[in-house]
């Protein structure tokens, strides 16, 4: 979006602002995964990390998404996950906000498509390299859940991110 005027501190302002809201959501909403042992939880700060990305774009939202993400596990008890989470999370955000960046409602769903197996694989391959190829694959379903769990949530906010977007076009403040 060319014609929005923009700068440096509200970039910066506005991406502190929206790590802050993925780690409340990531944080806020979380379901323990039995027999985790790094820790694992179930969360709905993927849907934040997908309206992010809308919002935002690629290089925005994987800084949001890292942040507020490795945050969440860091406060969560979960230390072991924070660097893989920081990567997995922030590959997720760009990846979303490269797809979706205030286009419509196909490709907006499209990027928690392309996130949530970006998530599942990410942890996967972290699982299994750093525990064992069991945990990694028992851990697979839960993963699962949660990308489609936070895939229809992010469908069902579409209306309200596309009127966020119109109203910060209108504002011209990010």
């Amino acid at each position: 979006m060319g014609h929005l005027k923009r700068n440096r501190t509200t970039d910066i302002a506005v991406t502190a602002l929206t790590a802050a809201l993925i780690f409340v959501v990531t944080w806020t909403v979380r379901i323990p995964i039995p027999f985790a042992s790094g820790g694992g939880y179930l969360n709905m700060g993927d849907v934040m990390i997908y309206l992010c990305a809308y919002l935002l774009g690629g290089p925005r939202a994987a800084i949001a998404a890292a942040v507020g993400s490795g945050l969440a596990d860091l406060t969560a008890g979960a230390a072991i996950y924070i660097l893989p989470t920081c990567i997995i999370k922030g590959s997720m955000g760009f990846a979303a906000g490269a797809i979706s960046k205030g286009r419509g409602f196909r490709h907006y769903l499209l990027s928690a498509v392309v996130g949530g197996a970006i998530m599942v694989v990410g942890y996967a391959s972290f699982e299994y390299f750093f525990f064992n190829p069991a945990y990694a694959f028992a851990s697979i379903p839960f993963n699962t859940i949660q990308w489609g769990g936070c895939a229809v949530i992010t469908a069902a906010v579409y209306t309200m991110a596309k009127k966020i977007n119109a109203y910060l076009i209108r504002q011209s403040s990010i």
